[in-house]
C-alpha cells in the first residue's frame, strides 16, 4: 500500500553522503524529503515543512540531535512528529539519552538504507493506524 506518497520526511546529517543515499531511497518509495545539516535548520524546517518524520543525526555541529529533538517533542505543535535519532554512537548511556529526549526510534550507524525505510513505513503506517 502507497498511503505514504508525499509524506514529508527531514533528513538531518552534517554528511551529504548520507541524506543523498537516504533521499534517493525515500523518493524512490514516493516520499518528499527534506534536508537539513544542523539542528537550527532542522527545528525550522519543521516548524516550516511540518514533516511527519525526522531521521536525526546526533553529533551536529552547534546543537546536538539529542537536544533537537527533546525540543522538537516539548514543543506542543511538533511533539507529534516522528524522530528517529541516527548516530554512531552506540553506548548504552548513548541509548538511554534517546530515550530520554522522547526518540521514536533509536538506530545506530551504519544502517541499511531499505530497513531505515522500512522503518519510517512503519512507523508512519502505525501513527496513521492509531489516528484512525
Amino acid at each position: 500500500m502507497n498511503d505514504h506518497k508525499g509524506k514529508k520526511i527531514l533528513l538531518v546529517d552534517d554528511e551529504p553522503g548520507i541524506r543523498k543515499i537516504l533521499r534517493l531511497f525515500l523518493e524512490l518509495d514516493g516520499f518528499e524529503v527534506y534536508e537539513a545539516v544542523t539542528a537550527n535548520q532542522a527545528i525550522s524546517v519543521i516548524k516550516e515543512e511540518k514533516p511527519e518524520l525526522v531521521i536525526l543525526d546526533v553529533i551536529l555541529c552547534g546543537q546536538t540531535g539529542f537536544e533537537a529533538c527533546e525540543a522538537i517533542k516539548r514543543d506542543t505543535e511538533t511533539k507529534e512528529t516522528i524522530v528517529f535519532l541516527f548516530t554512531a554512537l552506540n553506548q548504552e548511556h548513548d541509548f538511554r539519552e534517546g530515550e530520554r529526549v522522547g526518540c521514536d526510534l533509536y538506530l545506530t550507524k551504519p544502517q541499511n538504507p531499505k530497513e531505515i525505510v522500512s522503518k519510517v513505513k512503519e512507523f508512519l503506517n502505525n501513527k496513521q493506524t492509531s489516528n484512525t
